[in-house]
């Protein structure tokens, strides 16, 4: 029986058959996933914190669904996204499970396909306090302050590395749609001028969590053990055999 991956049975062997949206197969296929391979979708919840890591240009800070699009081949052969590496490995971007707008957001961090990456550590929650002009206040998570790029005493940085007190002018929101939107319903965008007032941990400021949950990704492994997380609308492009 063929049926979308989104609507397929969790834990059952699956084959795949097709995938219809032409950017992700190509990306699939060019980390050896082909059709007739084997797959398993899995029952569970992902959670997700943005995480440092270390390229040709320096370290970076990648938002936790950045981070989970991003494929990373280790020195002793094997491959994960970023998000599921451990402090200290190594290995180089073998390809990535997004489109364009994650391809440009790593260029501009210094991060392209086949770069040496090496993880440096997850990052706890934290809450971003900022000032928008001369009134506003904003409360923003360590992913969405590390989305944020931006001119600050004459350097391009992001915002999660930004000097408490310093003007910093809002160039580029990094990632894909999802992003765009996600920092355009804060109310900001480029040009905006942001100055950072305090940085705290999450549960010092009473609210939420900065991590991300993977309820709407679909988490599969193939048959050689690399997990991948995909967003719902890329799930349903995919479809498989359901093996009986």
């Amino acid at each position: 029986m063929q049926i979308s991956l989104d609507q397929a049975p969790v834990g059952q062997a699956l084959k795949l058959r097709a995938v219809l949206q032409g950017g992700l197969r190509e990306r699939l296929e060019r980390l050896g996933l082909y059709q007739g391979c084997g797959l398993h979708l899995e029952d569970e919840e992902a959670l997700f914190s943005p995480v440092r890591v270390r390229g040709p240009k320096g370290e970076a800070t990648l938002a936790a669904g950045m981070a989970s699009k991003v494929i990373v081949h280790h020195d002793d052969d094997h491959k994960t996204p970023v998000i599921e590496m451990l402090p200290g490995e190594e290995g180089h971007i073998e390809g990535l499970t997004s489109g364009t707008g994650l391809e440009q957001a790593l260029a501009t961090l210094g991060l392209r396909e086949h770069d040496r990456i090496q993880f440096l550590r997850q990052i706890p929650p934290m809450r971003y306090r900022a000032r928008l002009g001369e009134h506003r206040r904003l409360l923003l998570t360590e992913g969405v302050a590390a989305k944020l790029w931006g001119e600050m005493d004459g350097r391009e940085i992001q915002f999660s590395n930004a000097r408490r007190g310093h003007p910093f002018k809002l160039l580029a929101v990094l990632g894909g749609d999802a992003s765009q939107q996600q920092v355009a319903a804060i109310g900001i965008g480029p040009g905006d001028v942001l100055t950072l007032e305090a940085v705290c941990p999450d549960d010092a400021l009473g609210h939420e969590g900065d991590a991300e949950t993977g309820r709407e990704r679909f988490v599969v492994t193939s048959e050689d053990g690399l997990r991948l997380y995909l967003e719902p609308e890329q799930a349903a492009t995919v479809i498989v055999d359901v093996e009986t």
